[in-house]
């Protein structure tokens, strides 16, 4: 911070006192070249966020009007559609897509809507295989290209131009084994959109990873309520307090890139700044995995180092992906970038999640929560079918999840508690917007201020 004092610095230059994120990366036995922790942090001033936009049925009506029909959203993986004629349905608010692979191996997407009496072709949150597209209602008949291919009691329509009268496309474009759809009439190329994502020096590629797990949650609350929730590590000294020991919180490094993509790094294999003194290595060792393991410390060496080596290997022979090359942070930490409006990965091994967040059609106070679990896949090998997906209601917890990592389930479920209290404290609060940290925070401005550039 240049030397100056908490009482000299500009707004938005105060950090948490003691080693940064980037000092305790920059100092691993392996560790990850000096432009993977470049400082992109611009501060946007001090300003109250309004909650208005968490309630008000008229701003989630603009949004979907003004915003969700221009951007670029993740619709699914590859691996749910891994062959020819394969489909998954999309919905967001109250517009529903169908995903379909091609014959060759590419993507296309409609509008699920029939072209005769406008039903939905295949239910929301369907996932299956079709020969040919039927509408389930009078059975006219499409292609899995979009083409009308037959019309029953075909004479009583010679209005109907077969041309005219194939399935409505939306456009389509992949990165990193996702699959993007736009509404949009002419969207902005998607590697535009994604600003630094395509040029991201990933350890192992996105598309050499495949869905391991797949929960689907509906959320007591307004979904930007949802994913703010998981844009800041600063809720975790009163929410998490458990991790303490082990990670760090007030001191993760937040990273603005442009109008849609941003960025957090937070260690894991050191002790929060909260707590006093730097604590004992083998302890934290203990606490991350290492005691179960059987590992130890020789003089000199951090547990966090010692806990990625060994991840390494263990790892990448059970996986048979070489990991070697992998640096200490991209193997351990917590890593996440956001993509506007609601695309979450992170590439790191350890935690190798992503998150959707999406509006349920008609009510303000519910979202939809996708939590996905990848794993590397196996070099030489195709990525295995996606599983099924799990699904729970909003009374539903992650923790009883049928395949869901208990200690991971208990950690979604006290960001759910969060949730539901902050959607009642919203509604009774007389105070009419939120005061947001100018550095832990910054990642909720960007995103409301890249939202208010749509919807005014």
């Amino acid at each position: 911070m240049t030397g100056k004092t908490i009482e000299t610095l500009g707004p938005g230059e105060a950090r948490c006192p003691g080693l940064s994120t980037r000092d305790i990366v920059m100092a691993d036995a392996a560790a990850p070249p000096g432009e993977f922790m470049a400082d992109h942090y611009e501060f946007m001033g001090s300003d109250d966020v309004s909650y208005d936009a968490y309630l008000s049925p008229d701003y989630a009506r603009r949004e979907e009007e003004r915003m969700w029909s221009k951007v670029w959203q993740m619709a699914c993986r590859l691996e749910q559609i891994p062959s020819p004629k394969d489909f998954i349905v999309y919905d967001i608010a109250d517009t529903s897509v169908l995903v379909v692979r091609q014959n060759d191996g590419g993507v296309k997407a409609f509008i699920n809507s029939c072209r005769h009496r406008g039903m939905q072709l295949a239910k929301s949150e369907a996932r299956g295989h079709a020969a040919v597209i039927r509408f389930p209602f009078h059975d006219w008949t499409w292609d899995t290209k979009g083409e009308l291919m037959a019309i029953p009691c075909s004479w009583d329509f010679p209005h109907a131009d077969k041309a005219a009268f194939g399935l409505d496309a939306v456009h389509v474009d992949m990165w990193g084994g996702f699959v993007f759809i736009s509404l949009a009439e002419a969207p902005s190329p998607l590697r535009d959109y994604l600003e630094v994502i395509p040029d991201l020096d990933l350890p192992l590629p996105m598309e050499r990873r495949h869905i391991a797990y797949h929960v689907q949650k509906v959320l007591p609350a307004n979904w930007k309520i949802a994913a703010e929730a998981f844009l800041e590590a600063y809720h975790v000294l009163a929410t998490h307090p458990e991790g303490l020991a082990f990670a760090g919180d007030a001191n993760c490094q937040y990273d603005v890139y442009g109008k849609n993509v941003t960025r957090f790094l937070h260690t894991i294999g050191f002790r929060s700044p909260h707590l006093v003194g730097e604590g004992n290595e083998a302890e934290i060792l203990q606490g991350i995995g290492g005691g179960a393991a059987g590992l130890s410390l020789r003089p000199g060496e951090r547990a966090r180092d010692v806990w990625a080596d060994h991840l390494r290997g263990a790892m990448g022979q059970q996986l048979g992906v070489d990991l070697s090359a992998v640096s200490t942070t991209q193997m351990m930490d917590s890593i996440e970038y956001f993509c506007f409006p609601n695309f979450f990965f992170f590439p790191g091994l350890t935690f190798p999640m992503v998150y959707r967040f999406r509006p349920v059609a008609g009510k303000v106070d519910e979202a939809i929560f996708d939590l996905y679990f990848l794993k590397p896949t196996p070099e030489g090998q195709d990525a295995p079918a996606a599983p099924e997906t799990v699904y729970l209601g909003p009374e539903d917890r992650f923790i009883e999840a049928p395949g869901m990592d208990a200690r991971l389930g208990y950690i979604y479920d006290q960001d759910v508690e969060n949730l539901r209290q902050q959607t009642r404290g919203i509604k009774s609060s007389r105070k009419p917007g939120q005061t947001l940290g100018n550095y832990q925070e910054i990642r909720i401005r960007r995103m409301r201020e890249t939202l208010a550039g749509y919807v005014g």
